[in-house]
């Protein structure tokens, strides 16, 4: 048998098992997956997949089904694409940290469990609405709260569709939402508050926690609340029955003793004073006894014997004072327990009197300190919580389920509510027994007594179950009093409730029976009742009991005669009042009833019923028919009776009155009275006390309504109230404004009468015509214009509209419709515009606006009416709000055709409203509104419509102002929305309707302005087309896919078809096309950059048309009018649309638009459109490429203009300066050279930001000719010429230039100003200040400290940096006192994603092409220029230019590095000799100092730096070794100058610490670790080291005479540190001496005895300061020699120096060699100067260094402390150039000189300055010298170069330590155990006081002799100190040498790490 599929229904499944079976046709599925099944077929289902699409069969055991609820069905598809949305932005707050990650992941957690119990299916309707609201407000607030669209919804929650809202119920619902979600995210967790009516009604809420009483029985405790003014209850007692355990005695009330006083009105609220009021009776035996608890099971069996004959006495009063709590001054909380003391009653205190006592007092807690104290019992009272509530008993507990859960007692007040609801029956009389006076009798004592109440019928039974003591308790047959103790005159003042069926209310009494009650059980009872009072309850007048005071008689019973049944005292007078009508004898006697005229009985009552009243005048007008001789009266009674008997007999007194009416048919007699009596009635029914009787009265109308005649008579009694209008009677007016407020009243009552009558018969016509004429008489009394009127108009306009539905009934609506609109016409123009545009308002939301040919006669009325105030701008909002109503109801379905509405609206009112949104406001509330009024109008018109609209325009030029208002408008509301950004919906409807129209616009745009052609018209177009395009709620590619998919399913993409219909517009131009180049360049290539292929494909042709329409257009005339006959005048380029490209697509792409995708598609369809064009091809191929550079430059910068490295931004700004500069766009140029500065300002780069303004200012002249737009700038406006502008340019330039301490490049600057000032403009005001500022300049380049920045180099290799970054290499310059480990910092900060290589070899492909990031960073040496050195023979007072020249305006750079351990690695240059001794070395591990090569690489940059950036990039390098013998000699030399520097600091300064000058000397006299120089002897200076270098010989001779020149220089230091040694440090120096003495004896045994020019005997405080001329032929004495070469020196580390002690050292740097010529072959030696002496403030680095040369630790130890220590570390290289400069001392020993050759020579002349400042030493603390550890890193020497004994070899201990190929090595070993260094008073001065090492040294391969000749240096007597800042005359400077040749093998020697002696390598690794 065949299987056959079956459809299936609402059915669908979610997959619990992954199905894949492979297979036709099968459906795939993976757990969790939804699937809608469509068909099914016996194990099989068919079906497809709820989120993938695909479809397919599957196994029905593979799914768990259910059914498809509609209802819920879109909530959980809601919910679940909610929570993927919200998923993605959950995660992103994650990353950014937002504080709003926890609330949206607890809403995410809340949706998902909402989800899970929707999908349960098993929560109830109630609940599933409940979960609907809960879950639709979390979505809501949580879209706000992430920023995204609002979801806006009905009143059910579900999601509107726009396409089928109307636009003016979309924006409603809108703005329903906002505020929605505004409250709920206040409070998420609360109930979304209903509107909430005026609130008439509270209820105190009072829940009773305990009540703490010692007491032997149980207890009735009484709440009320109580007036302290009035001194009476306000409401019925709350009952509650304590047991004498301590407990409520129903168990099952114990955590429920809650009670809800109700009622409680405005009035209630504002009494004066309000208490909460607790009355506590004792029920049991006369006297309170104490509990035996050995018999307390008798005494329960006793009690339960005579339960029923309990008596009740008082027992005492508690009270509160709750007024502010009543008021709502104090919000009461039902967890806050509040404690009522408790006041027992005295022997003979009443209840009553005991409250009086309490309220007496001022404070009711201070009970226990005053005279009753004996009564209120300390802790004794009443726990209670409290709290007022808004609403009825209905509301509240919806509101408040929690507090009035369960069976809560209901205490209402003794009165009326202020709102009396309909369905309130009630009949209740509240009966307080007041007091009484009763006589001894046959008693020796007063009377026990108490009184029992009963109510009785007229046969004397009681009527049980009718009276309670108050809520919460049971209801009771009788009612005992309180028993007062022996007391003949009772106040109970006790109040309790009665309430007697209605049906025996007539005939019942109260009957009041009085009773002794004795202490003796047995006598008690034998007691019977001794007296007797009754009363009735109905009046003999049939009114009830009035509530009044009631002095009841009291008659005496004789026990014997009488019966419990007997009635006969009914007969009898009740009450005092009824004795006294009757004049009866004061002795009445009836049976066994006698009247006392001695005792009496007072109560008072209170009747709240709604059945029955205590008005005579009420019940006379209701018995009228029996009483019809008094007619009149009673009808003009029944207004003066009050409005709460009326109400409750509001049909019985209808039904009378409308009798009256009728049985008076044939007269009028009665008619004015009756109506009047209807008006007074309505108008109670409309007061807002009795609104809610409204409904009553609707219902009486409908259903018990029966006077079929009385419409005759009502609307002749209206006509002639309408027609009297005229009348100046002021009573008459006011019964007028009376009858039109209750007009719809009256119009129901006529209608309904009239349709009761139609039953009957059918006489139409003249009821038709009567109302007519009722109808006119109104149209009538609206043309009157008197004051007096005025407010009857007023009234009639407000009430007439609501008799619409009713008259309609009974009237012809047209003949209804043009009477309405006679009535709008007639009213005149400015009278009650308000309230005639309500009735308005009102008409169209009437049903016979539902009606088309009703609208057809109102609507053209109403829309001039509504134009006429928007012209007048009066009552907008409410025109607004009109029109907003018809066009939602012209949108429906149900209301017939609504094409002739729509065309009489668009006629009449949509220019008024276009124009009416273009003068509105932003603000304005109403915009939104207005607009959504427009946008209907737009969207409700068709083709047909347009057409009607655009032919309706009397002229052109009307047609073009509407054009031009309308586009205007739309481009304003895509540019600016009125609405808020997520009212996504609104938003894209709007877009929908735009768009609609521009189409129809464009066709009357073609159709009428082409001919004609108006430009304005085309322009206006077009760029609103584009604006609309190009706004952002239409860029699709920024949405979430969710939200894409939303709009193009709705709406498609409206930017393409928008982008079709500008296309079609411009080809469609024609020969105009020329009028818009170039101003539609910008607009057009604005569209063509959204990122969508399609649209781009379409437009891009566009700019190859502009391109040919400027090519070919004529050059003399505008167009192209005359190229036709001559084509010499066709211009032949499209500069302007070129230049407008270039400036539009800079400021577009920059602004965030365009991509490389448009990029390669400018390039392929331009390039192939350029081919084929013959005569363009050449120019538009090469503007093709200028733009493409240009996009591919504009998007680099865009992509990094928003990133956090500035560099990065500059970097690209300087690239797009180059292209501009290129292309010659001047005004881009200027525009971004702006930028650049901004940039550099913005990072205090004020010398960068000088040269860039430079830049600009070379494109000016110094001419006065007028500045053209394309060199003007925003930042000078006001400058008109090139001269002005230029100058103010130069000046802030100079500003820059001082601010950068770049007083050099500033006074240049101000020379070349200065010469304009006085050679040009001849402005010498303006030259002397300019002079005084170059003295300030030349003053601060001398005196100022000026910290030397550090250059770096960067390397970025692998493809993931950016474009312009990529396997690139560039120097920077680093920031003032910035470290290697900052500046590294910095770098990798702006790549997070880099990585950073930790060697400096060259990287392999696999770097160079990878996809990260890798950065290699070490510092270089900056290499000072040719030119600049002849500045190295000038004397000392040209320092401070000199050390500017080293680190400025430098392009080359070098560094070092130990070379690579591989024969490879010897460049081509080497010569075989050092082949041959690098194969040895790298094979002799004995000693490293002999195979210790360095690899040092020169780079040169694009630039000098500083420039217009901070770095530039390497545009060439070179690299090549130096051999480890020059790297020795460096060595020496440095060690050697370092020891020098020392011994002239410590001859200038006797206050130093010994401590730097003891390691140092220790350091190279006992090398216990590295060796000292014995390893130089080992690796250099042995015979196989000679033999196989021969061509080194002079290398080893300089090497030689180094070692030996040491000696004399640890003599002299040895000699001072004796004299300044203590004592506890002689056995160190004993062990100095004898190092030295052995050092000495081996030195210079071999290499001879050497002298110095220091001598410890001429060191004095006092200093000289020399300038020198060399005098030719003078030789010069051999001190500390360097080997020149032409690649330069060493450079010494630089140390710290106080303020005092730089002018003091300065006099030692008088010590100068001349420069021997390098062709003469002699050897050019200088003893190089040191202008930077280290202080007794030790770098951490050198401390380390120095207690390591001391501290004899192990190798391993050294290194390990170093590599801890490695981001104090850093390489240091020399300076290329040398200097010649030499110190001297002003007493030096005369020693023989010795000869060195030299070719050119010339004698110096010393210019003396003295400097004397001593430092007082000081021991700081650890803290201290930690900070200043640190500051010396930064601020020492190091802040030039990076701890220069790392690259110089300052410290032979600490050779080899570093990391040989170390970008940043360490020369700081020391612990945190080693002692802090003293610290000088002036820390902080020598941290800014550093002099710079400038000393370089030329190495030379020529052979340097033994015995060098010295200069005779000149003796200078001492002289006074100098100021410390010295100015310096300049000399002219000495002749530099000629350069010498260097050979092709020669190396340079760079050393990266030496301390001491001993050298240690490690592997090839760098920590950059």
């Amino acid at each position: 048998m065949t299987s056959i599929w079956r459809k299936v229904k609402d059915l669908q499944g979610i997959a619990i098992h992954n199905f894949d079976e492979d297979g036709p046709y099968r459906l795939r599925l993976t757990v969790g997956e939804v699937v809608q099944m469509l068909q099914e077929c016996d194990e099989w289902f068919y079906g497809c997949s709820k989120y993938k699409g695909n479809s397919g069969i599957f196994p029905k055991s593979y799914v768990h089904t259910s059914k498809i609820s509609s209802s819920t069905e879109a909530l959980t598809h809601e919910i679940t694409s909610v929570l993927r949305e919200w998923g993605h932005h959950w995660k992103h707050l994650y990353v950014t940290h937002s504080p709003h990650f926890r609330t949206i992941q607890e809403q995410i957690l809340e949706l998902i469990g909402y989800r899970s119990k929707i999908l349960s299916a098993t929560l109830t309707v109630d609940e599933l609405k409940d979960m609907k609201r809960l879950a639709t407000a979390k979505i809501d607030t949580g879209n706000q709260l992430l920023g995204l669209d609002m979801v806006v919804r009905d009143e059910h929650g579900n999601v509107l569709n726009p396409e089928q809202t109307s636009t003016i119920q979309l924006y409603y619902h809108h703005e329903t939402a906002t505020e929605r979600i505004r409250k709920a995210t206040i409070s998420l967790k609360k109930k979304p508050v209903k509107s909430q009516l005026p609130v008439y009604s509270h209820i105190f809420f009072v829940s009773v926690r305990n009540f703490v009483c010692k007491m032997a029985e149980d207890v009735e405790l009484l709440l009320t609340l109580y007036d302290g003014k009035d001194m009476k209850a306000i409401t019925e007692n709350y009952v509650v029955c304590w047991s004498r355990e301590g407990l409520a005695r129903d168990i099952d009330q114990l955590h429920n003793l809650r009670v809800l006083f109700t009622d409680l009105g405005s009035r209630d609220l504002s009494r004066e004073k309000v208490y909460l009021v607790c009355y506590a009776v004792r029920v049991g035996s006369m006297y309170a006894k104490e509990i035996d608890h050995r018999r307390s099971s008798i005494l329960q069996q006793n009690q339960k014997q005579r339960s029923s004959e309990n008596m009740r006495r008082p027992f005492g009063v508690a009270a509160m004072d709750v007024t502010l709590f009543i008021a709502g001054k104090l919000e009461g909380d039902v967890e806050t327990h509040h404690f009522i003391p408790f006041l027992q009653c005295c022997e003979k205190e009443s209840l009553d009197g005991t409250l009086r006592k309490i309220l007496g007092q001022k404070d009711t807690n201070s009970q226990k300190g005053n005279g009753n104290s004996s009564n209120a019992v300390g802790g004794q009272g009443l726990w209670v919580s409290i709290k007022l509530l808004r609403g009825d008993t209905k509301q509240v507990r919806e509101e408040n389920p929690h507090l009035v859960l369960g069976n809560v007692a209901i205490a209402r007040k003794m009165g009326f509510p202020e709102v009396i609801l309909p369905g309130d029956v009630r009949n209740d009389l509240y009966l307080t027994l007041n007091s009484g006076e009763f006589s001894k009798g046959s008693k020796s004592t007063d009377k026990n007594v108490e009184v029992t109440i009963k109510v009785c019928n007229e046969r004397g039974v009681a009527i049980p179950g009718v009276m309670t003591l108050g809520g919460g308790a049971p209801p009771i047959d009788e009612y005992r009093s309180v028993i007062y103790y022996h007391e003949d005159k009772p106040k109970w003042f006790e109040t309790f409730k009665i309430a007697v069926p209605i049906d025996e209310f007539r005939h019942a009494h109260l009957k009041f029976t009085f009773k002794h009650r004795s202490s003796n059980e047995a006598k008690d009872r034998s007691e019977k009742p001794f007296a007797l009072s009754y009363v009735k309850l109905m009046q003999r007048n049939g009114t009830t009991l009035q509530d009044i005071k009631h002095e009841l008689l009291v008659y005496k019973l004789d026990h014997k005669k009488y019966e419990e049944t007997d009635a006969t005292y009914l007969k009898l007078p009740s009450t005092q009042g009824e004795l006294e009508e009757l004049n009866a004898e004061k002795k009445l006697t009836q049976g066994p009833f006698t009247l006392s005229s001695k005792d009496n009985f007072s109560i008072s009552t209170n009747v709240c019923s709604t059945k029955l009243t205590q008005n005579v005048d009420l019940l006379g007008l209701l018995k009228w028919a029996s009483r019809q001789t008094d007619l009149k009266e009673s009808l003009t009674a029944l207004m003066k009776v009050d409005g709460e008997e009326v109400v409750k007999f509001l049909q019985d007194v209808l039904d009378a009155l409308f009798n009256i009416l009728m049985r008076n048919s044939d007269s009028d007699e009665y008619d004015d009275m009756v109506f009047g009596c209807l008006l007074y009635i309505i108008g109670l029914v409309s007061d807002r006390k009795y609104q809610h009787f409204q409904p009553v009265l609707d219902l009486y109308i409908s259903e018990n309504f029966s006077a079929t005649l009385a419409y005759k008579k009502l609307i002749t009694v209206l006509r002639k109230r309408i027609d009297s209008a005229t009348n100046n009677d002021g009573q008459e007016r006011d019964l007028l404004l009376k009858t039109m407020k209750s007009l719809q009243y009256c119009l129901r009552f006529v209608v309904k009468s009239r349709l009761l009558f139609a039953e009957l018969n059918q006489d139409e016509e003249e009821f038709s015509q009567s109302l007519t004429e009722l109808l006119k008489s109104i149209i009538d009394l609206m043309s009157h214009e008197t004051d007096g009127t005025l407010l009857v108009q007023g009234a009639c306009l407000k009430y007439l509209p609501t008799t619409i539905p009713h008259i309609l009934q009974v009237y012809n609506k047209k003949q209804l419709s043009n009477i309405l609109t006679d009535l709008l016409v007639t009213l005149p123009p400015g009278r009650l515009t308000k309230q005639k545009m309500m009735t308005v308002n009102d008409i169209v939301h009437s049903p016979l606006f539902l009606s088309p040919e009703c609208r057809a006669i109102l609507l053209p009325t109403i829309t001039i009416l509504v134009r006429s105030l928007l012209e007048a701008k009066e009552e907008v909002e409410l025109c607004v709000k009109i029109l907003s109503d018809i066009l939602e109801l012209t949108f429906r379905s149900d209301v017939g055709s609504t094409v002739s509405d729509v065309k009489e609206i668009m006629l009449t009112a949509l220019r008024t409203v276009i124009q009416t949104v273009i003068s509105m406001d932003r603000e304005n509330p109403l915009v939104g509104n207005l607009v959504s009024v427009m946008l209907a109008i737009f969207r409700q018109m068709t083709e047909h419509h347009y057409d009607i609209y655009i032919n309706q325009f009397g002229t052109p030029i009307d047609l073009l102002d509407f054009l031009m208002e309308i586009l205007l408008v739309f481009k304003d509301l895509v540019s600016k929305s009125v609405f808020p950004s997520d009212w996504s919906e609104m938003i894209m409807l709007q877009n929908s309707i735009i768009l609609k129209s521009l189409r129809f616009f464009s066709k009357t745009i073609r159709d009428y302005f082409f001919k004609n052609f108006e430009q304005q018209a085309w322009s206006n177009f077009f760029h609103c087309a584009i604006a609309f395009l190009t706004q952002p709620s239409l860029q699709l590619d920024t949405f979430s896919p969710t939200k894409r998919n939303r709009i193009v399913v709705r709406y498609k993409d409206m930017r393409r078809e928008t982008a079709f219909e500008i296309r079609s517009m411009w080809f469609n131009l024609g020969q105009h096309k020329i009028l818009f180049i170039p101003s539609l360049v910008g607009a057009i290539l604005e569209m063509t950059l959204i990122p969508e292929t399609e649209l781009r494909i379409a437009t891009i042709p566009i700019f190859f048309d502009m391109m040919q329409c400027e090519f070919y257009s004529s050059r003399i005339t505008e167009g192209y009018g005359d190229t036709k006959r001559d084509p010499a005048h066709i211009k032949g380029n499209f500069s302007q649309y070129e230049d407008e490209m270039i400036a539009k697509l800079d400021i577009l792409v920059e602004g965030g638009r365009g991509d490389e995708q448009f990029r390669v598609l400018w390039v392929q369809r331009m390039t192939a459109l350029c081919k084929d064009h013959s005569t363009m091809r050449e120019m538009g191929l090469r503007f093709v490429d200028i733009v493409a550079r240009l996009m591919e430059r504009l998007l680099q910068y865009r992509d990094i203009i928003h990133a956090e490295s500035q560099e990065h931004r500059m970097l690209c700004t300087v690239n797009l300066l180059d292209f501009y500069s290129e292309i010659n766009r001047k005004e881009m140029y200027i525009r971004y050279v702006n930028k650049l500065c901004e940039l550099h300002l913005d990072c205090d780069n004020y010398t960068e930001a000088a040269y860039s303004l430079k830049l600009y200012s070379q494109l000016l002249d110094w001419s006065d000719q007028p500045l053209p737009p394309l060199l003007r700038s925003q930042r000078y406006d006001n400058r008109q010429t090139h001269r002005e502008l230029k100058e103010a340019l130069y000046y802030d330039i100079i500003d820059y230039f001082d601010k950068g301490k770049m007083w050099e490049c500033a006074l240049d600057v101000c020379k070349e100003l200065a010469k304009q000032y006085e050679e040009e403009t001849f402005d010498y005001s303006q030259m002397s200040v300019l002079l005084k500022r170059m003295a300030s300049f030349y003053d601060s380049i001398v005196k100022q400290l000026r910290p030397e920045p550090e250059y770096f180099r960067v390397a970025y290799y692998g493809r993931g940096h950016p474009p312009f970054l990529q396997n690139k290499v560039f120097v920077y310059r680093g920031k003032e006192y910035e470290r290697l480990s900052d500046f590294c910092s910095r770098i990798l900060n702006q790549l997070p994603n880099a990585e950073q290589m930790n060697k400096l070899s060259p990287p392999g492909d696999d770097i160079l092409e990878s996809a990260s990031q890798y950065v290699q960073i070490n510092k270089v040496e900056p290499l000072m220029s040719e030119k600049k050195h002849r500045l190295s023979g000038k004397p000392v007072t040209a320092e401070a230019v000199l050390r500017h020249h080293r680190v400025n305006n430098v392009q080359r750079f070098r560094f070092s590095r130990p070379a690579p351990r591989r024969n490879s690695t010897i460049t081509s240059s080497s010569t075989p000799s050092e082949k041959d001794a690098k194969d040895k070395d790298s094979g002799n591990n004995a000693n490293e100092f002999a195979s210790l090569w360095l690899e040092r690489t020169v780079l040169v940059t694009s630039y000098p730096l500083p420039g217009i950036l901070r770095w530039f990039p390497v545009t060439s390098s070179k690299t090549y070794l130096v051999s480890p013998l020059q790297n020795a000699i460096e060595t020496m030399e440095a060690t050697n100058k370092d020891l020098r520097d020392l011994i002239i600091q410590y001859r200038a300064d006797s206050t130093l610490t010994l401590n730097p000058l003891s390691m140092k000397l220790n350091g190279v006299l006992d090398p216990a670790v590295m060796g000292g120089v014995d390893n130089y002897e080992k690796a250099f200076l042995n015979p196989e080291y000679r033999d196989s270098h021969a061509d080194h010989s002079s290398e080893l001779l300089k090497l030689e005479s180094l070692i030996a020149e040491q000696i004399p220089l640890l003599g002299i230091g040895l000699e001072l540190h004796k004299a300044r040694a203590p004592t506890e440090l002689g056995p160190f120096h004993q062990k100095l001496d004898q190092c030295f003495s052995a050092m000495r004896a081996h030195v210079e045994g071999k290499y001879g005895k050497r002298t110095c020019d220091l001598q410890i005997e001429t060191m004095t405080q006092s200093v000289t300061m020399r300038r020198h001329q060399t005098l030719k032929g003078e030789n010069h004495r051999l001190s500390e020699a360097s080997v020149i070469s032409n690649d330069g020196g060493t450079r010494s580390r630089v140390c710290s120096l106080t303020k005092s002690q730089v002018p003091t050292l300065k006099s030692f740097t008088s010590f100068n060699f001349n420069n021997s010529s390098p062709n003469s072959g002699t050897t050019n030696v200088s003893l190089t100067r040191n202008t930077s002496i280290r202080s007794n403030i030790l770098s951490s680095a050198s401390l380390k260094a120095l207690a390591n040369s001391n501290s004899g630790l192990s190798k391993k130890k050294d290194t390990k402390r170093r590599s801890s220590r490695k981001s104090d570390s850093a390489v240091s290289h020399k300076t290329d150039q040398p200097t010649s400069q030499w110190y001297t001392m002003p007493d030096l020993a005369q020693t023989p000189p010795t000869s060195l050759p030299s070719s050119n020579s010339q004698s110096t002349i010393t210019t003396v300055f003295e400097l004397r400042q001593e430092l007082t030493p000081k021991r700081p603390l650890r803290s201290e010298v930690e900070k200043e550890r640190r500051m010396s890193n930064r601020w020492s020497g190091q802040s030039h170069q990076y701890l220069r004994n790392t690259g110089n070899g300052l410290d032979p201990s600490g050779l080899g330590k570093g990391n040989r190929d170390s970008v940043g090595t360490t020369d700081s070993t020391a612990s945190e155990d080693d002692p802090p260094p003293p610290l000088p008073i002036k820390t902080r001065e020598a941290d800014y006081c550093n002099l710079p090492d400038d000393t370089l040294i030329r190495n030379n391969k020529s052979e340097i002799t033994s015995n060098s000749n010295r200069q005779n240096s000149q003796r200078i007597r001492c002289k006074p100190p100098a100021p410390p800042e010295p100015i310096v005359n300049q000399s002219t400077p000495p002749t530099p040498p000629p350069k010498p040749k260097r050979p092709a093998h020669s190396i340079q020697t760079v050393v990266l790490s030496m301390m001491s002696t001993d050298i240690s390598t490690t592997d090839d690794s760098s920590t950059a």
